[in-house]
C-alpha cells in the first residue's frame, strides 16, 4: 500500500477487515458440513460502510476423517461427496 492510501486511510479513520466464519450443520452423529465463508468489512469514522460475505469451501466431516472441497475448484473429489450423501 503507499504512502498517499495510507494517508487518506489514517484521515477517513478508515479500517478493513478480513475474517474467515465458519457455520456448521449436524446431519447425524457422525457426518457434519462445514461452510467456511470470507467476510470482509470497511469502517469508515467508526461506522461500518460496506460489508461482503464470500463463500470459500465447504468441509465434510465423515466419523474422524475431514474433506476439503474448494467451491472455485472443480477438481474435488466427487465420490467423498457421494459417499457423505449415501444414507442420509
Amino acid at each position: 500500500m503507499s504512502n498517499f492510501e495510507n494517508l487518506i486511510k489514517n484521515m477517513l479513520e478508515m479500517e478493513s477487515f478480513d475474517e474467515i466464519r465458519f457455520k456448521s450443520i449436524k446431519i447425524s452423529p457422525d457426518k457434519t458440513i462445514y461452510f467456511a465463508f470470507k467476510e470482509s468489512q470497511k469502517i469508515i469514522y467508526n461506522k461500518l460502510t460496506s460489508m461482503t460475505l464470500e463463500p470459500v469451501c465447504f468441509i465434510l466431516k465423515m466419523d474422524d476423517e475431514y474433506h476439503y472441497c474448494p467451491l472455485n475448484d472443480k477438481k474435488f473429489d466427487e465420490n467423498i461427496v457421494k459417499e457423505f450423501v449415501k444414507n442420509i
